[in-house]
């Protein structure tokens, strides 16, 4: 993910990355969510330098709205800046590889003020850890539900909706003729161009 925002941010920008080791390894429901939320938390109130601003890389933008109030630098969160950034192309599906958290994601639609332009969340079935460890299947099954939103729905654009689903996210933009939003890069353009306007 760090790569991906690296790439996205070009040179002269500098990216460090972190893992919360004590949070879920994948969301994949509401509990998982406010355990990655704690455990962000603990982190920044524990000393964790911010330094010019922060990427939050989990799909639900686990603790976005108390760390903005904790810091003192732009809080993005991979959701937020994804779905703002279907949205400006119309009506979106979201990928989403955790089948439990439709419901939380129809809600950060609404916040982000996206929720007129959600068409539809399309959700594996089967083991998220299985498939998510599986380069080749993941593809393969995401692939298949990017086919099934294109042939269903009228849509704009699609979210690949997960911050380590980066490199399929890339792959299927590659790919298809319909706009691929990443939620990484997205993110990273986002915050550059808050930080950017902000520069004396």
């Amino acid at each position: 993910m760090a790569g991906f925002a690296r790439d996205a941010l070009g040179s002269g920008w500098t990216v460090d990355a972190l893992t919360n080791t004590d949070a879920p390894a994948i969301i994949t429901d509401p509990d998982g969510a406010a355990l990655a939320a704690d455990s962000i938390m603990r982190l920044f109130r524990s000393g964790q330098d911010p330094a010019d601003g922060v990427i939050l890389s989990a799909f639900l933008d686990p603790g976005l709205a108390p760390l903005r109030a904790l810091l003192d630098v732009p809080v993005v969160g991979i959701a937020e800046a994804a779905m703002q950034a279907a949205g400006r192309h119309g009506r979106f599906a979201i990928l989403s590889t955790t089948p439990d958290l439709e419901a939380l994601l129809r809600n950060l639609a609404v916040i982000y003020g996206e929720g007129d332009r959600l068409v539809d969340i399309l959700r594996i079935e089967g083991d998220p850890y299985r498939i998510m460890g599986d380069a080749d299947l993941l593809l393969s099954t995401l692939r298949a539900m990017l086919d099934d939103a294109t042939s269903r729905l009228d849509l704009n654009a699609v979210i690949v909706g997960g911050g380590p689903l980066a490199q399929a996210a890339r792959t299927l933009r590659d790919e298809s003729e319909l706009p691929i939003i990443e939620p990484v890069p997205a993110a990273a353009h986002a915050l550059k161009s808050i930080l950017l306007s902000v520069s004396p």
